[in-house]
């Protein structure tokens, strides 16, 4: 346990819109035609019949939209400080990254109004797709409680974080300062039927003002649930309670408790793991709506990515439960840095002849919280070669 944390350090305060803003301002002028003009222009690109001009104002109908759509508050009485959060954030960003309405609309409502009414809308067809990231937490291994992940996208904009030192002061640890850690991976859909709620609350953010274990955490998110959505997570806390959270449309909410054998929670990119439940069956529903809306192939590009995501959940789960109570943590990190198809690492992988970037990882981050250890594999930039490491960089915090 990380139980030696204060209850103390925690704010019960939401975060200060004008330091997010600064935030977000400077990611923004780091690369403004990354944030500001790529995303359209990759839109573009896929359907170049779509007038820009229009497009963009659709963008913009859909954020004015749900940024009037101000939540009941009798209903979800700990939205109203996160409303007046999001649109004193927007506001200030506005100034300080000298944003138009136009841009802050496209940072912040493209993917929603693509999913929900643009793809239908324009007739945008997505030809590619990026394979989203597999995490694991395992309550009991050789070295104790262990949390391990994969990201994984298009090398194009990567660039590895600066190395890590040898040692640091616990005070360091990217888990200390909180009660409870929540961890995810993409999983969307091409279309999604709208939601009741479309207003932008920051809900994973929200969450660590209003819950303080596992738990309560859970229920915070299940209240919210029509807010959030386009991720499984994780969830697990300071005594080692975890679930999962399978959630690729905001009108799901399915939950997972630790498997019984392995003591083990985990969560794939893109999937559902039970084909029968619900979230499944819509996920279904909706992949095959948008194959027939542009009718695509059954062994095309689409088909054969959705085919690839279950194949490394089936890859996951059943290692894991292969290896059974109590495993080996270095079986484990086996399993995540072997290339695939043996294991999880992905080296340009190119899952179809007509699809055109292909997929990495980019990074494995392992922490083993007894033994205060955190690993981290990082692949080089593009521009470098793209070479994965052959062993991790270590931090032993003290």
């Amino acid at each position: 346990m990380w139980d030696d944390l204060k209850d103390s350090s925690f704010t019960s305060e939401a975060p200060d819109p004008l330091k997010e803003a600064n935030i977000y301002a400077q990611l923004i002028n780091s690369d403004r035609h990354y944030y500001l003009e790529s995303g359209i222009e990759r839109i573009i690109a896929d359907a170049p019949w779509i007038n820009k001009a229009q497009l963009i104002s659709e963008v913009v109908k859909y954020y004015d939209e749900a940024i009037s759509r101000i939540p009941s508050f009798t209903k979800f009485p700990e939205a109203k400080i996160w409303v007046d959060y999001v649109l004193t954030r927007d506001k200030k960003l506005m100034e300080l990254a000298n944003l138009s309405k136009q841009d802050i609309a496209i940072l912040r409502s493209t993917n929603d109004y693509l999913t929900f009414r643009g793809y239908k809308q324009f007739g945008i067809k997505k030809t590619k797709n990026d394979e989203k990231c597999r995490t694991v937490f395992i309550v009991e291994t050789d070295h104790g409680p262990m949390h391990i992940k994969n990201v994984d996208d298009p090398i194009t904009y990567w660039k590895p974080s600066p190395a890590l030192p040898e040692k640091a002061h616990i005070s360091k640890a990217w888990w200390y300062h909180k009660r409870f850690i929540i961890d995810g991976v993409g999983s969307g859909l091409h279309i999604d039927d709208e939601p009741e709620e479309i207003f932008p609350l920051p809900v994973l953010q929200m969450v660590n003002m209003y819950a303080y274990d596992t738990f309560s955490a859970v229920e915070f998110l299940k209240k919210y649930s029509m807010f959030w959505g386009g991720c499984n997570i994780i969830i697990f806390d300071r005594k080692y309670n975890a679930v999962a959270i399978e959630k690729c449309s905001r009108n799901f909410f399915e939950l997972f408790q630790q498997d019984e054998l392995t003591g083990s929670v985990h969560v794939s990119g893109m999937v559902c793991r039970d084909p029968s439940s619900p979230q499944a069956k819509y996920q279904k529903e909706k992949r095959t709506e948008y194959m027939k809306l542009f009718n695509l192939p059954g062994d095309g590009p689409d088909a054969c990515f959705w085919n690839v995501c279950d194949k490394l959940e089936i890859m996951l789960r059943e290692n894991l439960r292969n290896l059974g109570n109590k495993p080996k943590s270095d079986d484990i990190i086996k399993l995540f840095i072997a290339p695939y198809p043996s294991g999880l690492r992905k080296d340009a992988l190119k899952l179809h002849p007509q699809q055109g970037l292909t997929d990495y990882t980019l990074m494995t981050r392992c922490t083993f919280f007894e033994k205060k250890k955190f690993l981290l594999w990082q692949r080089k930039s593009a521009d470098e070669g793209g070479v994965y490491p052959d062993s991790p960089e270590i931090c032993q915090y003290e």
